[in-house]
């Protein structure tokens, strides 16, 4: 089952892109904590993304894993143990569609 999620609007769009591009080629993935496991959520399914109260478009997702702490390499940020939503590959851009920014993820019927 799809999956949406949300990018925090202080993080401005034009950031995050180096974050897309860095994983466009499949070589790197996107990490997004999550409180618990989606358990409806699998390999293969796609992860639309959220920005400002946008749907800006989606991700393949490659895998749900609980990991140990970690330095984003694009941001330097670090972020502790957790659930994480690992995303990579082509971002595909959608028109855009207003949606509710909220926290955490939601399963997405489209």
């Amino acid at each position: 089952m799809d999956i949406i999620i949300c990018i925090p609007k202080n993080i401005p769009w034009s950031e995050y892109q180096k974050e897309l591009d860095k994983v466009a080629n499949g070589s790197y993935v996107l990490n997004y904590r999550v409180a618990k496991k989606p358990q409806n959520l699998n390999v293969g399914d796609r992860c639309y993304i959220v920005h400002d109260n946008i749907l800006k478009g989606w991700m393949n997702v490659v895998g749900i894993n609980r990991c140990s702490d970690f330095t984003c390499t694009t941001t330097g940020k670090e972020w502790g143990e957790g659930w994480y939503i690992q995303r990579s590959g082509k971002f595909n851009a959608v028109e855009p569609v207003p949606i509710k920014s909220f926290r955490g993820y939601r399963y997405f019927n489209h």
